[in-house]
């Protein structure tokens, strides 16, 4: 019996590349401002406060990247105008109060590290680590509130803890970002129509098991605080 056109790898192919244009067009959408803001103004220190409100976007948009993506390696198909939108009005105020505080730390960051450029040189590296560090908090922060109702208190503490208890994963994800960081530079015009939906993709299939791992903890703990309570009650 031949298979119908549905189960032929031709058209997973391109539904995965239509969600991938997609999702990645409505990412660039809600960040209108910020690519305006990058043809017009260069990117100086004069200029960080106007970069800084033209990105204030980004966190949700992003999330809701994150969290298409993890439905579409959940469920092998989404809809993407649907889906993405949805996410985006789902995640909105948890990630636009994130953001809100990361986009505030990399402005002090960045302005601390051109200063000490000038005045303290030998502070710079550090403010760079600092910097750095934080990226690798965003690499699990974003990705874990589209996943877990997680208090925004306790983020920054997961996803700086899951940073060095899943450090394997912790690499796969700085390598994916790595090679399609790549692939951006070499092909940046043909890149920009999928790069971002693409990387979302695969660092959200390289945490599905340490997803798992946080879910059986958190059921765990939510189990044994009930314990307690009944302990405490009777």
């Amino acid at each position: 019996m031949s298979k119908s056109i549905i189960d032929r790898p031709i058209y997973t192919i391109v539904n995965y590349i239509y969600a991938f244009l997609t999702t990645n067009f409505y990412f660039l959408l809600a960040n209108s401002l910020f690519i305006i803001v990058f043809f017009l103004a260069d990117f100086t220190i004069q200029n960080i406060l106007l970069y800084y409100v033209a990105l204030l976007p980004f966190g949700p948009a992003i999330a809701a990247l994150f969290g298409v993506m993890g439905k579409l390696v959940r469920d092998k198909v989404i809809q993407p105008t649907k889906d993405y939108w949805y996410y985006y009005r789902k995640n909105f105020k948890v990630a636009m109060k994130y953001w809100l505080i990361q986009a505030t730390i990399l402005l002090i960051l960045i302005i601390d590290i051109y200063y000490a450029q000038l005045f303290t040189s030998f502070l710079a590296p550090l403010f760079f680590i600092f910097l750095i560090v934080n990226g690798f908090i965003m690499f699990y922060a974003f990705p874990i509130l589209t996943k877990f109702e997680v208090k925004l208190k306790n983020l920054f503490f997961v996803s700086f803890y899951a940073n060095f208890h899943y450090f394997k994963k912790t690499l796969l994800n700085l390598t994916t970002v790595a090679a399609f960081g790549v692939i951006f530079y070499v092909l940046p015009g043909v890149a920009t129509l999928f790069i971002t939906s693409v990387t979302c993709f695969f660092i959200m299939f390289n945490l599905q098991t340490t997803f798992g791992q946080m879910e059986q903890q958190l059921s765990y703990n939510d189990n044994q605080l009930a314990r307690d309570n009944h302990e405490q009650i009777n």
